[in-house]
């Protein structure tokens, strides 16, 4: 039980963090494509990042 809730919340906290470097690189990656800056945008991006992260991780958790 102890190692189950250890596990549960090392995949949170790497939901997270993927979450927010996936959000980092969609906003970079949509930067280069539209030839524009938008680094005034990056704390958005890695703020829905996160958010798409800890769904995920909900959603996988309700799933189980």
């Amino acid at each position: 039980m102890k190692n189950e809730k250890k596990r549960s919340a090392g995949l949170t906290q790497i939901s997270v963090i993927g979450g927010g470097a996936a959000g980092w690189g969609i906003n970079l990656g949509l930067g280069y494509i539209a030839d524009m800056d938008l680094t005034h945008l990056y704390g958005i991006s890695i703020l829905l990042g996160v958010i798409v992260g800890l769904l995920w991780d909900i959603a996988d958790k309700l799933n189980d």
